[in-house]
This record gives structure tokens, C-alpha cells and sequence, in this order.
């Protein structure tokens, strides 16, 4: 068979680039074009050798015309070649305004592929990209004003996604696609010149190949070194990590909250700033518009402002720059009842009657004088402004939000700050301090314990 020596030499690329191992279980991303179904069956030649079990992978997208045809397809070659097919339908009018149709699919069919590996406990996703594909991804970084973290390019193993096939060029897979006579469907958008990647593809790169036919080859290896300068940078910046950055529980998020200690801060180069600041994000910021964006935080950021970056909310405090993940729910008030718990946001809020008082040091819990509340409406909610209290052992009454500020609680505990009411009047800064009205004193007769705690997990 003419190309009988390039297939030996992709499985013998696959077996050496330890991608595919023996015993894998793999999910086979396939929508039916020449680049998918080309992985398929060079899998399949691995499949007895090494042990494989594989099953096709199909996203419908449902927006082009020919989806459903491409989705009856690759069923149709799943039951040829003894491949069970698993296919998952997107809903195109999900997508949200302003996301780009392209960005909208890469994110969802990544999604499914990865509820696909779960639900059948497989331990890696295959996909298509060969050299051709990275190429034109450098080309596209490039005109988004990448730095050297985009010229990292797509990656061939990360988050259990491989890409078996990304050192191959697009000229050598159609060489055994045409001699094996493999079967495959043309994704007539492919051909659209006003996508940037089509251009590059079909009037940049064939030139640019025609001068280097090892072009592929070469950029991988800018790809490579950019990568080793991308885990050098992170070496020495993890270190940096361990001397300036502290993380705890954010109770409201299930997530860390990560500070930065500004004066260790500060003394970091500027540009370096930028970078550190980026890694602690976990961001390595290959976009320009990102750079911008996270510089001018850290050039314009204001004492107790908090600022929105992608995921991530960033408040400039007294002494840290503190990043937790965005709260995903607002809370509503919610009444409480005595001996029942409650789940409010990740925060699990008991009230329950006691035989006696006792003494502790947990700002978590307290105990009040039970029959100062009999009757009333217990509601547990979040402050509001105008909120005010009596603190325990002050005569006249305080603002809650001047309470908090006394007490050094940073803008981000501040505006998820619980409070317990009574008809009405706060008798609890939960994990702070409980009302004057409600102290235990020498007329108590039955004790009411008040507590919250995080819920883990």
C-alpha cells in the first residue's frame, strides 16, 4: 500500500509521544470532516495493539444547513467500523448577545465532550488538530497582539484533551485519507474567506509552504520554546507566590480567596507586576486587550474599590490585594425557625434552645437570652445601608456599616455580611457580635444558641 509507511510511522508517533497509553479509554471527537475521521481510524489501528476503548464523540451545533447530515454520518460510520457513536445536540439560541458564534461552539462542544468522558468514566478526549491547525492559531494570535503565552499555540495534552495528531500537516493526512479511501463529509464553511482562519488557510499558508514545506514543523518548535519560557516564568514566579501570597476559604463561594501583600507587592519590577498578577489569576494573559486591562487595575486601583475582571472580582485593601471568584446568586431574606437548619448560600445557620450558658471564644457562635425574642420573626439576611444595631455592652446604637469599618472587615466580607433580625431589629453581626438586647443577664431563665458555619463542598 502506497502510504502503508506513513500510517506505521503515526502509529508509531502516537505510541512514542505517550498520548495514547495502553488500556486508554478514549473519547473520539468526530464531526464527520476529513481531519476527525482520519483520527478515527488511525486509533483504530492502535485499538487491538494497545488495548483502546474508544467511542465517537459528536457535537451537532445545529446552525448550518448540512448538521443533521453530518450527525447521521458519523453514526453511520461508528456502526461500520464497531465504534459506538455518542451524539449531543447544542441549542444555538442559548447563545448569549455579543459572544462570537466560534467561541460559542469551541466552549460548548468542549463541555459535552467532557460530560461524555465523565458519564462513561473515560480518561481522555481526542481531537483532530494537526500542524496546519496550529499554524493558523499562531497566525490569529499574532493579529490579537499576542505575547509569548499565545505563541504557545494549542497545547497536545492538557486537561485530559489530547491532540494525537498535531505534529501531522494537513497534505500528509490527506495522502492516506485519498489511499485508504477514508470517508468524510466537507463542512462547506470551511470555505467562508471572511473568517480569518479560512484566509490563512486557504491564501496564507499553501504560499508559505510552498517556500517551507517544513513550516509545520517550525512553528511547533516556537510553540515548544515558548511553552519552556511559559514554565520557566511560572518557576520562578511560583516561588514568588509562596513569599507574598496567602489563601483561605471564601465562605460565600466554596472558592480560595487569594491575597497579594502589597509592599512585597510593589517592590516587583512593573511589567513583572503585570505578569505575577496575571499567574495569580491562573491567566497567562496571551491576550493584549487582557494585559490592558489588568495594568489599568493595577495603575488606577482605589483603596476599597472593588474591580470585575473575567471571572474574578479584585479589591485593593489596606495591606492586600484580595481576588476571589464572582458570587454566582443573590441571597434573599430567609425566615428561621428554632431546631431547624439552614442552608443560606454555602453558610449552614442553626438557632437552637440550650439548657444552659457556656462560655467560648467562637465568634461563630453565640448564646442569647431566649425569651427576648419569643414571638418574633427571625430572619437571617445580608445588611443593608441604614441598618443599625445596639452592640453588646454600648449604650446608644451603632451603623452597621461603621461597626464593620471599625472593625477592619474588608469591601468584600462587608457586602456579604450576614445579620440576624428580630421583628425587625438586628440582634446578631453574624461572627461578630450579638445585640445588647438580647445579652444573657441574671434574669435568664432559657438559652437560645445561635451559630453558622461553612458548608464544605
Amino acid at each position: 500500500m502506497k502510504n502503508r509507511a506513513l500510517i506505521t510511522g503515526v502509529v508509531n508517533y502516537l505510541i512514542e509521544s505517550n498520548l495514547v497509553k495502553l488500556n486508554d479509554k478514549i473519547v473520539v471527537a468526530v464531526s464527520g470532516g476529513m481531519d476527525s475521521m482520519f483520527l478515527l481510524y488511525m486509533l483504530i489501528e492502535l485499538q487491538k495493539s494497545l488495548n483502546l476503548k474508544l467511542i465517537i464523540g459528536h457535537v451537532n451545533h445545529n446552525i448550518r444547513n448540512n448538521a443533521k447530515r453530518d450527525e447521521q454520518f458519523v453514526v453511520e460510520q461508528g456502526y461500520t467500523l464497531g465504534v459506538p457513536v455518542l451524539a449531543k445536540q447544542l441549542d444555538y439560541s442559548s447563545k448569549k448577545l455579543g459572544t462570537s458564534t466560534e467561541a460559542w461552539a469551541r466552549e460548548n462542544r468542549y463541555y459535552e465532550l467532557e460530560s461524555i468522558r465523565k458519564e462513561l468514566n473515560y480518561n481522555k478526549i481526542a481531537t483532530g488538530h494537526h500542524s496546519n491547525d496550529q499554524i493558523e492559531t499562531i497566525l490569529q494570535r499574532i493579529t490579537e497582539k499576542s505575547g509569548i503565552g499565545g505563541l504557545r499555540g494549542i497545547h497536545k495534552h492538557y486537561n485530559g484533551i489530547i491532540r494525537p495528531i498535531l505534529s501531522i500537516s494537513k497534505a500528509e493526512i490527506e495522502k492516506v485519507v485519498i489511499d485508504l479511501n477514508i470517508p468524510y463529509v466537507e463542512d462547506e464553511t470551511n470555505n467562508n474567506l471572511e473568517n480569518p482562519r479560512n484566509y490563512f488557510r486557504h491564501k496564507i499558508i499553501p504560499q508559505w509552504e510552498s517556500f517551507y514545506p517544513d513550516l509545520g514543523k517550525s512553528i511547533q518548535e516556537i510553540c515548544e520554546s515558548a511553552n519552556v519560557n511559559q514554565f520557566i516564568m511560572e518557576f520562578f514566579f511560583q516561588n514568588l507566590v509562596d513569599e507574598m501570597v496567602t489563601e483561605e476559604n471564601d465562605s460565600h463561594t466554596n472558592n480560595r480567596i487569594k491575597k497579594i501583600n502589597i509592599n512585597s507587592f510593589q517592590k516587583l519590577p512593573y511589567k513583572v507586576k503585570i505578569s505575577f498578577f496575571a499567574y495569580t489569576l491562573g491567566s497567562s494573559l496571551w491576550r493584549k486587550h487582557q494585559w490592558n486591562e489588568i495594568e489599568n487595575i493595577i495603575k488606577s486601583a482605589k483603596t476599597g474599590k472593588i474591580y470585575s475582571w473575567d471571572e474574578f472580582e479584585i479589591l485593593k485593601d489596606r495591606q492586600d490585594w484580595i481576588i476571589r471568584h464572582k458570587l454566582k446568586v443573590n441571597l434573599e431574606p430567609i425566615f428561621i425557625q428554632l431546631d431547624v437548619p439552614v442552608n443560606y448560600g454555602t453558610i449552614k445557620f442553626v438557632a437552637k434552645e440550650v439548657s444552659q450558658y457556656s462560655n467560648n471564644d467562637n465568634p461563630m457562635v453565640e448564646i442569647i437570652d431566649a425569651d427576648s425574642i419569643v414571638n418574633k420573626n427571625l430572619v437571617l439576611r445580608t445588611w443593608s445601608d441604614g441598618d443599625v444595631f445596639q452592640p453588646l455592652g454600648m449604650n446608644g446604637s451603632k451603623k452597621i456599616s461603621d461597626f464593620l469599618t471599625d472593625k477592619k472587615v474588608n469591601r468584600f466580607n462587608k457586602l456579604e455580611q450576614l445579620v440576624l433580625t428580630a421583628n425587625d431589629e438586628i440582634i446578631w453581626v453574624c461572627g461578630h457580635r450579638i445585640s445588647e438586647t438580647v445579652k444573657i443577664n441574671k434574669h435568664t431563665k432559657h438559652y437560645l444558641e445561635l451559630s453558622i458555619k461553612r458548608n464544605v463542598g
